[in-house]
């Protein structure tokens, strides 16, 4: 962990090229056929952290199709199952896409869709045919899909006593020969402000890595201009999503897939995703659901929210009883930030986390746009213009993650036994190249005895006073008032420069010990909330990092001098993920060196 010599410590390169070739973009109801080549790969094992890859696993066809209604087609899917290849291929042949949006119209159909204006619209379809597949347990059933055809069609919710009806996007993964063999259904649900072409590419890599038919809805962001109860946020309009599944017959949803060029049933099997609003609207669908159905009858394996917001009081509620059913739950989170309400929803998801399990990763430097760019050019400039940039590689890693996670899913897999998808342990460091993560956990629970001692400042957000200070260095000691002695010094500008030296103490403010007020003008006060937060801290004490509840303050803090170049990136990326805003740069430590030549060093 740390440098045996001096190092003068650079943080790597904060913008390095993503290496990894993203999806083709699909716009706004325009259909793309066989867009994408995928190769095979084989199952990862286990390493740190697991490498995700796809398992190879022929899709075994069954001569009948699943069990359910048949919705308006004209092919029996019993028929299809038997056809000859050619005529299958003939079903499935590509169809011209027709000219995408231009960034006025991309803009001007968003709004219409988050007000409620957006008319439903005329169907686009493809013609696609599903072969029911069968499962293998423990495998994935991924290979063979070579690209995706989308269709699209109007989808009716149900809400309340009427019905909801809005613009439905359909990404069908098709095989060589033309065929879908789909192991499951996924609902991708849009952000607040949010429209369906935003997320072509998030949808259209899932429909491609996870062999999944996904279906993004346009649903309203406000409730002025359309039916009481009909926004993402709404209750009724996320138990009318619940009800689409609940359904036996899937009728809604297996009307909308074959008005997009969908002949055959959908599988039962599904999974709920969404983004922002959406992974709200997400979770809380998939605790209506689970409290609807039978344990024999669920389908639900599992949701992923892409840096989830939940804000009407549904999520505790939906996490209970999705716990209750086994049904896990992950959140790719964003550093806290306004527009994911200061990751309040992935703190109570961490609030309701078992010792040790597995609910998610915060990924490093995140916005809170990950999960969209690539979608539309135009959205992606003026997201990341209002809310955040996007770092290189974080989109990709939001894949990456998603798509192992949910392939463990179809596989009937998990954190413990996972072949797919990327674990670990709370608070764990994930590299993933060019970016990193870190596994959602609780705040540090601090042993105020082994925390004492000195500590050597290796970065910092600078404040006034501390331009210029080299050598920084704490030294906490108990008093035997019961306060913490707090000694602040430094050198600046060069070692045995002039000092800087400042004396106080602290108390804990928190029954955890993570939070402390620190005073260096009058006694000590245990007073919440407290200035100085230990956000992160290892688990053999020998490095911190400290922050204030507003997150403009920053401190890197070692047991030596100096670190490795991987470490204080390391600490870098868990302070941004932590909620440490400013800028850190690295505190000299010139006395190291000194300190190594020194004949009476041991």
């Amino acid at each position: 962990m740390t440098a045996s010599t001096p190092l003068e410590v650079t943080p790597k390169d904060p913008t390095p090229k993503d290496p990894t070739p993203k999806d083709p973009v699909v716009a706004e109801t325009t259909p793309v056929a066989d867009t994408i080549p995928v190769a095979e790969t084989t199952p990862a094992v286990e390493s740190t952290p697991p490498v995700v890859a796809e398992e190879k696993a022929e899709p075994v066809v069954v001569p009948t199709p699943s069990a359910g209604a048949t919705p308006p087609s004209a092919v029996e899917p019993a028929a299809l199952a038997a056809a000859d290849v050619s005529t299958i291929r003939s079903l499935a042949a590509p169809v011209a896409p027709r000219p995408q949006p231009g960034p006025i119209a991309t803009v001007v159909i968003s709004l219409l869709s988050a007000f409620g204006l957006l008319p439903p619209v005329a169907p686009v379809p493809v013609d696609v045919t599903g072969v029911p597949t069968q499962s293998v347990p423990g495998t994935s059933n991924v290979n063979g899909v070579t690209g995706v055809q989308v269709g699209s069609s109007n989808l009716g919710i149900p809400v309340g006593a009427g019905t909801y009806t809005g613009a439905a996007d359909w990404y069908f993964p098709t095989q060589a020969d033309g065929t879908v063999q789909a192991q499951g259904v996924m609902l991708l649900q849009h952000g607040f402000l949010g429209s369906k072409s935003w997320y072509a590419a998030l949808a259209q890599d899932l429909a491609v890595r996870t062999n999944s038919i996904v279906v993004v809805p346009n649903i309203p962001s406000f409730p002025f201009f359309t039916c009481n109860g009909c926004t993402l946020s709404a209750v009724p309009m996320q138990q009318g999503v619940a009800a689409l599944f609940t359904d036996p017959n899937r009728t809604s949803l297996n009307a909308s897939a074959a008005a997009a060029g969908f002949h055959g049933v959908l599988p039962e099997k599904f999974i709920l995703t969404g983004h922002s609003a959406g992974g709200g609207l997400a979770a809380a669908a998939g605790g209506f659901y689970s409290d609807a159905v039978a344990p024999a009858d669920n389908d639900l394996l599992g949701v992923v929210m892409y840096d989830g917001v939940s804000s009407n009081g549904t999520f505790a509620g939906a996490l209970t009883s999705l716990a209750n059913r086994g049904i896990p739950i992950y959140q790719i989170a964003a550093p806290p930030q306004p527009w994911n309400a200061n990751g309040q929803t992935t703190n109570d998801l961490v609030a309701a986390q078992q010792p040790g399990q597995f609910v998610g990763v915060v990924l490093a430097n995140g916005s809170h746009v990950d999960s969209l760019i690539g979608g539309s050019p135009i959205i992606d400039f003026f997201s990341q213009l209002f809310i955040k940039p996007s770092p290189p590689g974080n989109t990709q890693a939001v894949y990456t993650l998603a798509n192992g996670w949910i392939n463990d899913m179809y596989a009937g897999l998990g954190p413990a036994n996972g072949v797919y998808g990327t674990y670990g342990d709370p608070d764990q460091y994930l590299e993933l190249a060019p970016t990193a993560a870190i596994v959602l956990g609780p705040a540090p629970v601090v042993d105020v005895n082994r925390y004492l001692g000195t500590w050597y400042e290796v970065g910092s957000v600078k404040q006034f006073f501390s331009f210029g200070l080299v050598n920084t260095t704490a030294v906490y000691s108990a008093n035997p008032d019961g306060s913490i002695g707090v000694v602040n010094s430094g050198n600046y500008f060069v070692d045995g420069g002039p000092q800087s030296r400042i004396v106080g103490a602290a108390l804990p403010v928190s029954a955890t010990n993570d939070k402390l007020n620190v005073t260096f003008f009058g006694p000590a006060s245990a007073t919440p909330p407290g200035n100085y937060w230990i956000v992160d801290l290892a688990a053999d004490y020998g490095w911190a990092i400290v922050s204030d509840p507003s997150g403009n303050t920053g401190f890197l803090l070692s047991r030596t001098r100096t670190v490795s170049a991987d470490l204080y990136q390391e600490l870098l990326d868990r302070a941004s993920v932590k909620g440490v805003k400013g800028r850190i740069t690295v505190t000299p430590q010139p006395a190291a060196a000194r300190e190594l030549s020194s004949p009476n060093r041991v």
